[in-house]
């Protein structure tokens, strides 16, 4: 039975508004949750505090309780190590043979003790710390013993140089005592080590219980502990989130976060390397659009000045002092961490969500195939939908999310592009439908992943490359196949058998690099490709309007594609809808960036509109004066 082309297009259309409906519900219940996220916590560096205490001769305990008063909430201190221990002189390393050595000498000296020549000798002269550097190996490493020779408490273990430097044995709890009488929380930084048995993971909960003011709980290095499945069941008991440090990718980090019920917070921190480079206005800068635009809830604040930390402190506390008023700037609190709220789930409200991303496949469906093989492309979709949302709920939802920016783009741009002049008002208004239908797979996008995971960047949207790059093919594809419908076969051979004229090549090679720079420049993969003009632009934007608008949208995209509406497309105008496409694909893929918040995507999004609209307004203006500069011009020849 033959399925007319109107039924079609009432089917498509209902299933859309089912999915735009419920996604506009999940998006309010994500907005609600974002205004509530409203807590950033300012964290300083244990280091750095022990070094100012030291140059000024005052305790750890005044020097944190000046920066709690100057606006810090936290501290971050590392796990120790055996060699920082070292530096710091609270035990003593010797090899096997230097020990043997020393006996020689001193035959009474740890009288009872056979050094083996290959191990490791900790001598420590604290029995309290004594008994936590030895808990820590001893759960850690084999062939660990501990024991007391007269004044000297020992550990005798193999011991490698990376172990020296990289194995954690612990923090300073008596230290960290004093951090939170200054009233400050902790936020320790754990070491990873070899073998992660349940008995080591045992004694870091026991060592993390033990943490005064305990606040949040992070990682040092790039792979994490082992038996992630353990570790959340022993960390789950702190009832405290894992941080999660941007820029820095750690193994297994995520996965944890997911089975600690998506306790996670978001955390800013500067590299060493950027600190060396930048300055405190940058700074401050970077960490406003950290808590602004990305979810970010917890600043890690490096101090600047810290070699010379004699005339460091009081630079250091104006700084802290700036960066809260900064946050308070922005609307948001100042305070220890809190918990996203949830945002409802269903599998029956994604379901409702992916019947509009099928009402889209629809629509874009009858425009290349026949009403009768469109309904089967959207009835085999239907139960491919449903049957991997049973399967794999996660692997449907990133699936669905990529139709959505995909497809919507290609829809709104052959819906609304024809060869027929427009005038100025009929411009705007098919522009603006146009948007419009490129939004329908924004909202869609978002309902399909409004999700914790996804707006704490533990998940994140999946084939961003290929969202970008399709719509740029299929749209051509869809002209040609249009224009030579009657007789493809003959056309593709007509095209494939031309000859190959120098400017042809020349464009061709032009429009590679476009999409090239275009691919690099997707995700901020390729910073170096952003000019100092672009920048500057950028900062001044940032500045006028507080959100930026993407460049490839308002710059680009949009006016482009004003000037194609307004002009009519033929094919000689193929690289204006080449690139006019960019400013649909880019309005999409904005929503992509789930731990930007949804408000600061809209507003992102209509500066990014009227932005390109007055440009394109610009554009038809200079190209109707030029056009009559070369015809009066023409004729005075």
């Amino acid at each position: 039975m033959l399925i007319k082309q109107k039924y079609l297009k009432t089917v498509a259309v209902l299933l859309l508004m089912i999915g735009i409906g419920t996604s506009l519900v999940l998006d309010f219940y994500r907005i609600k949750a974002e205004q509530q996220y409203n807590t950033v916590e300012i964290l300083v560096d244990y280091d750095e505090l022990h070094t100012l205490a030291v140059a000024h001769h005052v305790s750890l305990q005044t020097v944190a309780e000046r920066f709690g008063a100057a606006g810090a909430t936290g501290v971050v201190v590392r796990e120790r190590s055996v060699e920082e221990l070292k530096d710091s002189g609270k035990l003593v390393m010797l090899k096997g043979s230097e020990l043997a050595l020393q006996q020689s000498l001193k035959p009474e000296f740890l009288a009872g003790l056979t050094p083996v020549k290959e191990h490791t000798y900790l001598l420590l002269a604290e029995r309290g710390l004594f008994t936590e550097v030895a808990q820590n190996l001893q759960v850690k490493k084999t062939g660990v013993k501990a024991a007391q020779y007269g004044d000297w408490y020992v550990v005798s273990l193999p011991l490698t140089l990376k172990e020296q430097e990289k194995l954690g044995v612990g923090f300073p709890h008596q230290e960290l005592q004093a951090i939170k009488g200054a009233g400050l929380t902790v936020i320790p930084r754990i070491r990873t080590w070899g073998q992660a048995s349940s008995e080591s993971l045992d004694a870091l909960a026991e060592s993390l219980q033990r943490l005064p003011g305990l606040s949040l709980l992070t990682f040092n290095d790039e792979v994490l502990p082992a038996n992630s499945g353990y570790l959340a069941e022993k960390l789950g008991a702190l009832q405290v989130p894992v941080g999660v440090f941007e820029f820095y990718n750690q193994q297994g980090l995520s996965n944890l976060a997911v089975l600690l019920g998506k306790n996670a917070v978001r955390v800013h921190c500067i590299s060493e390397n950027d600190m060396a480079r930048l300055n405190e206005d940058v700074a401050i800068d970077r960490f406003n659009l950290a808590v602004s635009e990305r979810n970010i809830r917890a600043l890690y604040v490096r101090l600047f000045g810290m070699k010379q930390p004699e005339k460091a402190l009081e630079k250091g506390l104006g700084f802290i002092s700036q960066v809260k008023e900064n946050v308070q700037a922005e609307g948001l609190q100042v305070g220890p961490v809190k918990k996203m709220p949830g945002l409802p789930y269903s599998r029956y409200l994604i379901l409702a969500v992916g019947l509009g991303v099928l009402g889209g496949v629809l629509l874009l469906g009858k425009s290349f195939l026949p009403p009768t093989w469109t309904a089967v492309v959207g009835l085999t979709g239907f139960l491919g939908w449903v049957g991997l949302l049973y399967v794999q709920p996660l692997l449907a939802r990133k699936a669905f999310a990529l139709l959505a920016a995909v497809i919507f783009p290609v829809i709104a741009v052959i819906t609304l592009v024809r060869e027929e002049k427009r005038t100025i008002p009929e411009t705007l208004l098919a522009f603006l439908k146009m948007a419009g239908i490129s939004f329908m797979g924004a909202v869609l996008l978002t309902g399909l992943l409004a999700d914790k995971s996804f707006l704490l960047k533990l998940n994140q949207f999946s084939g961003v490359k290929i969202a970008h790059l399709v719509p740029l093919l299929l749209v051509p594809l869809y002209f040609f196949w249009k224009k030579h419908a009657q007789n493809l076969v003959g056309a593709i051979r007509k095209v494939l058998t031309a000859p190959l004229l120098v400017w042809y090549a020349l464009a061709g090679l032009f429009l590679l690099a476009v999409v090239v720079i275009y691919l690099l420049r997707t995700g901020n993969d390729a910073p170096v490709l952003v000019s100092s003009a672009e920048a500057w632009v950028r900062d001044t934007l940032d500045q006028l309007l507080f959100v930026r608008p993407r460049t490839k949208e308002f710059l680009i995209g949009h006016p482009l594609m004003v000037l194609l509406l307004y002009y009519g497309y033929t094919q000689p105008r193929f690289p204006l809808l080449f690139l006019g496409i960019i400013g649909q694909i880019s309005l999409v893929n904005t929503y992509a960036h789930l731990h930007t918040p949804l408000l600061i995507s809209l507003v992102r999004s209509f500066h990014g509109l009227w932005l390109g609209i007055l440009l394109g307004l610009l554009l038809i203006v200079v190209v109707q004066i030029a056009t009559r500069w070369l015809v009066r011009r023409t004729s005075d020849g």
